[in-house]
């Protein structure tokens, strides 16, 4: 199979339908519900996007049915003349309630486990999926960007995995891992498109190295399309639009006061710059440059993730120390 074929089959799984024909227009980005000290519920933005080139939006198909770790739910989404979900607006809904997101009623419904649950999206012969991950309000989330951080490149680290090359920086698997491990949950987060979120999770969780995969955690990509996506990022060269917004939707989950974020890792000045709006100390904020060095502080260290991993526990102390240090 050539290349191009090859890329283009990969990028076609991200929406199926019953029939077996494959749409790559459509997707839907990971979703976070946050229990807060009192019990309910608060969730991201529900970003879901089918493609609309097999018909799928004749009136009497733009229902979407949702379903949670294979149980259907007590509510479905319609769809937009632009192939994107959302919900209806109820009567007697309080002020302010929006249309991408689901009360604490209706989301404690779902009957959600701890950490990941599987959500399906069907319309007409479409389907795309997503995970839900339920987390406690005291969560600390160590937010990683994808393109030229968990990859080698912006560009190539898309491509390469493609067609079986293996293009992820050496060592992020196995500190990644041990972050996790020491209590913090992984937040991945990139411009990519929403059409592209399927690809993106097949990536990230699907890499292994020295037999270490990365650790599970949401991925958020742009809600938009591809073309909005792209220019956004190739030609305005903003994607800290979305990014900034993206994290600020997520704090906003948390009890108020408190910042979730504990550090970040970029690759760019812009990730450096979104990670500071959300308020995440300059000292855990991590950037990796072309060579696979570390940039802190914005003091180059020629330590690389490898070495990084060696003082986990210094720089990401388990969370139970982290906790009395905060409280």
């Amino acid at each position: 199979m050539s290349t191009v074929k090859r890329i283009g089959s990969y990028i076609g799984r991200g929406v199926r339908t019953v029939s077996g024909t494959l749409n790559p227009f459509g997707g839907a980005v990971d979703i976070i519900v946050v229990k807060q000290p009192d019990g309910s519920l608060k969730s991201s933005p529900w970003y879901v996007r089918f493609g609309t080139i097999q018909g799928v939006l004749k009136a009497r198909e733009n229902v979407v049915n949702v379903s949670v770790n294979g149980v259907e739910a007590g509510f479905r989404m319609n769809l937009d003349t632009r192939g994107q979900a959302y919900f209806l607006t109820e009567l007697g809904m309080e002020n302010g309630y929006s249309l991408t997101t689901r009360t604490s009623e209706q989301l404690a419904t779902l009957n959600l486990k701890e950490g990941k649950n599987v959500v399906v999206f069907t319309c007409s012969k479409q389907q795309v999926d997503a995970r839900i991950y339920l987390w406690r309000w005291d969560t600390n989330i160590v937010i990683s960007d994808v393109d030229g951080t968990i990859t080698r490149s912006d560009v190539l680290g898309q491509f390469m995995p493609l067609v079986g090359r293996d293009w992820s920086q050496t060592g992020v698997a196995h500190l990644l891992s041990a972050i996790k491990e020491n209590g913090y949950q992984l937040l991945f987060l990139s411009a990519r498109a929403i059409s592209q979120a399927y690809l993106t999770r097949q990536f990230l969780f699907n890499l292994m190295q020295d037999g270490k995969g990365l650790p599970e955690g949401p991925v958020f990509t742009s809600p938009d399309g591809i073309f909005l996506s792209l220019y956004r990022e190739v030609v305005k060269r903003a994607p800290q639009e979305f990014k900034i917004a993206c994290l600020e939707d997520i704090k906003a989950l948390f009890p108020y006061g408190r910042n979730p974020f504990y550090a970040g890792f970029g690759n760019r000045d812009t990730d450096e710059l979104c990670y500071l709006k959300v308020e995440i100390p300059e000292g855990r904020i991590f950037t990796i440059n072309s060579k696979g060095q570390i940039v802190l502080n914005r003091h180059i260290d020629t330590k690389s993730y490898a070495c990084v991993h060696g003082r986990v526990n210094d720089l990401f102390p388990p969370t139970s120390s982290v906790s009395s240090l905060q409280g």
